[in-house]
């Protein structure tokens, strides 16, 4: 078992714009999302400010029918069924995508959305076949209200091909990957000024108080490192933290019970700005002992929080100490991740992310392509297959919230996303799995491959 319980990814608060780039390369729902200025949950205006998409996810019976019609309507019989466990050959999708490309066509949707997989949980070698293969929960999936394509019975993102090539290409490479949103600091200091001189008498000052401070606060600054600022990957990194920050100050309520805000929790103000930034987090991650096998086990997610310090010019260092109302708040979004993903798909679609960049950091740590003589001539060519493209994500309005506890007025700024490749590439001892289990999935793998030679997907029964 790999000591893989945490390996890094650091969050702020971030935002942007989209636009298109091109066709080659593209399924034609995903076509459709880069047309409509959609990257899932948000939608990004000509200045490149990031606003909501709908307001609300939709989830209702109405809903679904019209998801699962859409999906019976436009995938094969058997890909539109849920399966427990479905296995897709990264080999012969590039193989596909080949195809694709030398007859000028655009890549069918169930190619493009990886047969519905909806998390990786194994991943299996098969170097007498000269293939590799990922596997895990599947369902017939459509577009949501928000144009993300989330499965029928789940209602859980499905992964992308364009996420996996982005990853593959920057994993090994990049010295960071994530975003920032981070406030002008002359905008941050002429705000911590303003809030030191004077309180409001009554309500209506409270209101005209923090709509001063939403002004003064104004535009802040969006940065997307490692991957192409211009990608899906970056953009799902962006509304994550975005709606994150949005739970966090009490402007969306998902409606899970027990979940409280940190506006709600808050009590005494202070010069400090709570900073919160998700980790990747797995209870195990195991290796078989051959090392043509591999497992993923939890929730993929944790929140961590820190407060930081503003001094006189802006600028942000962090604080001494960090108060319990932060450090609770944080506990509680990772104890309710689960039902958050399940609840709002932006955050299953964050754990999608996570679980694609561990796939390529494997792919490259542990040779596994080299032990298949697979070339990724394809999927790591960025100019033969281009991965959609969108505006570049460059501001994100402030937010503000308030409530009036007594004679104390709070307000909440947060802040950003950070992977560190070097940390994903950095697993800790290797020692391989003595869970025999993991043996015979790869076995079972294999024997229901045989029956199908030429297929790409398929579904496996246990």
């Amino acid at each position: 078992m790999w000591n893989s319980r945490h390996f890094a990814c650091s969050l702020l608060m971030a935002s942007g714009t989209l636009g298109w780039g091109g066709r080659a390369g593209v399924s034609e729902l995903a076509a459709q999302g880069i047309n409509q200025n959609n990257a899932g949950g948000i939608r990004i205006d000509a200045e490149g400010i990031v606003r909501l998409a709908v307001e609300n996810d939709s989830s209702g019976t109405l809903d679904r029918q019209r998801r699962e019609a859409a999906s019976k309507q436009r995938l094969p019989a058997d890909m539109a069924q849920p399966a427990s466990q479905r296995l897709v050959s990264l080999v012969r999708v590039e193989q596909q995508i080949e195809n694709c490309l030398k007859e000028s066509q655009s890549i069918p949707d169930e190619i493009f959305f990886l047969a519905g997989l909806q998390r990786i949980d194994h991943i299996f070698v098969f170097p007498e076949d000269r293939d590799l293969v990922i596997a895990g929960p599947a369902d017939g999936f459509s577009a949501d209200a928000t144009g993300r394509m989330i499965g029928v019975e789940s209602r859980r993102p499905v992964l992308r091909l364009d996420d996996l090539s982005v990853a593959l290409r920057t994993i090994p490479v990049a010295s960071q990957i994530g975003c920032s949103i981070d406030p002008v600091p002359e905008r941050l200091a002429a705000l911590q000024n303003f809030i030191r001189t004077g309180k409001p008498a009554n309500a209506a000052a409270v209101e005209a108080r923090f709509q001063k401070m939403d002004d003064l606060l104004g535009l802040q600054e969006v940065r997307i490192d490692g991957v192409p600022a211009d990608s899906h990957f970056g953009l799902a990194l962006v509304e994550a933290d975005y709606r994150m920050k949005r739970v966090s100050i009490g402007l969306e309520n998902l409606g899970i019970k027990g979940f409280k805000s940190h506006l709600a929790t808050l009590g005494a103000a202070g010069n400090t700005m709570q900073r919160w930034w998700f980790v990747p987090y797995y209870e195990a991650i195991q290796r078989s002992q051959d090392g043509l096998a591999f497992q993923f086990d939890g929730q993929r997610v944790q929140l961590l929080s820190r407060e930081e310090l503003i001094d006189g010019q802006g600028n942000r260092f962090a604080a001494a100490k960090t108060r319990l109302s932060t450090q609770a708040f944080a506990a509680q979004f990772t104890e309710k991740y689960p039902e958050l993903a399940a609840k709002s798909p932006v955050f299953a679609e964050l754990q999608n992310l996570i679980d694609i960049s561990l796939l390529a950091a494997i792919i490259h740590t542990e040779h596994l392509a080299d032990r298949i003589d697979w070339k990724m001539s394809i999927l790591l060519d960025g100019q033969r297959f281009k991965h959609p493209t969108f505006n570049v994500p460059k501001n994100v309005a402030s937010s503000v919230n308030y409530k009036k506890s007594g004679k104390m007025i709070i307000g909440l700024v947060a802040g950003g996303v950070t992977i560190r490749p070097q940390d994903l590439l950095r697993h800790g001892e290797r020692t391989p799995s003595d869970n025999p289990r993991l043996d015979s999935l790869r076995t079972e793998t294999a024997a229901a491959k045989r029956l199908d030679a030429q297929s790409w997907w398929w579904d496996v029964n246990h």
